[in-house]
């Protein structure tokens, strides 16, 4: 357990250092401000671009042009569920293999480091930043959707919604952390990362088996911070939950099997 927080405490020093938490914090930020912003003067924007004579455009102009406070929830958890994963997946892709490959992982398993605390030190602080800088997003485009159109919904399904997204993230970053530990090319490590976020999202439009998809819980938080909890919700958090501890036991038996 001692091996464990200690190597939690060099987690934490390295994302500081590498400014891993700040260009997330940016990203997802951006996100929640431009998601407020979006839902509020969208339509106003498409009129400015827009020539008068096209219907087609007049069409989407009048239909935009009733801006409502739940688009807010729409925007920001759309650019989360794809561009924010993306940049998830991007930043821990070889959080492991880079270790592996630059021999400190060796030294530290030398030192009596085990294989397991090694494994979920780095997950507990990628799920720790993650869900903070989730939660936090999710609070700035409440504020702003309220100070928009003077209505946000209820602060406390926006942070539950906030949570299932975070959820969701916990999922993919165990697997990332399997793909990282099963080479030691960045190269390749990315293109397992990306695979495996391509084939939940494909698995996740499957008619029928979608719906208990783990993936869907990228997309329940807008139902959720407008109030409305889905059926299937306990379900995929249960899937989730054991793709993340099956992900995590296969890299930490990875990393056993790489170093020892």
């Amino acid at each position: 357990m001692s091996n464990y927080f200690t190597f939690l405490r060099k987690e934490f020093t390295e994302n500081m250092r590498t400014k891993r938490i700040l260009v997330l914090a940016c990203v997802f930020v951006f996100f929640a401000i431009a998601g407020a912003l979006m839902a509020r003067y969208m339509g106003e924007f498409f009129a400015l671009i827009m020539p008068s004579d096209d219907e087609t455009a007049q069409v989407l102009i009048e239909l935009m042009g009733n801006p409502r406070w739940e688009e807010a929830y729409v925007q920001l958890y759309s650019q989360l569920g794809q561009i924010g994963i993306l940049a998830v997946l991007f930043m821990y892709m070889g959080t492991v293999q880079r270790e592996i490959r630059s021999g400190t992982a060796s030294l530290m398993f030398s030192k009596g480091m085990g294989f397991a605390p090694f494994i979920l030190a780095k997950f507990t602080m990628a799920g720790i930043i993650t869900t903070v800088i989730t939660v936090v997003s999710a609070i700035i485009t409440y504020v702003y959707t309220f100070l928009l159109f003077e209505e946000a919904g209820q602060i406390g399904n926006v942070l539950f919604g906030s949570l299932i997204f975070s959820a969701a993230t916990l999922m993919m970053l165990a697997v990332v952390m399997m793909c990282s530990s099963f080479t030691k090319s960045s190269a390749v490590s990315g293109g397992l990362s990306f695979g495996a976020f391509i084939l939940l999202l494909a698995i996740s439009a499957i008619p029928r088996i979608g719906v208990y998809s783990p993936f869907s819980l990228f997309s329940f938080p807008v139902a959720i911070s407008l109030g409305d909890v889905p059926g299937q919700l306990l379900v995929c958090i249960l899937i989730a939950a054991v793709l993340a501890v099956v992900s995590l036991f296969f890299a930490i038996r990875a990393v056993k099997r790489a170093e020892g």
